[in-house]
């Protein structure tokens, strides 16, 4: 009986940590996906003047710009030093 312990206690502490192991390295990656709301602008209808919106885009380039949620969705611009709003902002894939 003491040597099936001996054997079985080991492989279940291997078993519940390695279930662990697997269940925390998907939380990381579900959070690395998250969308984060960021300040963006629309021209309206220049680029010195700017919209305020918030929307859930990134600086970090992706295939898709960023785009408002209006009825007819516009370009949304980050602003650049000059304070004008021509930034690119692209969509979170």
């Amino acid at each position: 009986m003491k040597t099936i312990l001996k054997v079985i206690l080991p492989v279940l502490a291997f078993t519940l940590a390695s279930a662990g192991a697997v269940s925390s390295k998907n939380a990381k990656v579900k959070e690395a996906k998250k969308t984060v709301s960021i300040i963006g602008f629309i021209q309206n209808p220049s680029i010195a003047n700017c919209l305020q919106v918030t929307v859930d885009c990134t600086p970090t380039t992706t295939i898709q710009n960023c785009m408002s949620s209006e009825a007819t969705p516009r370009r949304v611009w980050h602003k650049n030093a000059a304070n004008a709003c021509s930034v690119n902002l692209y969509k979170v894939l």
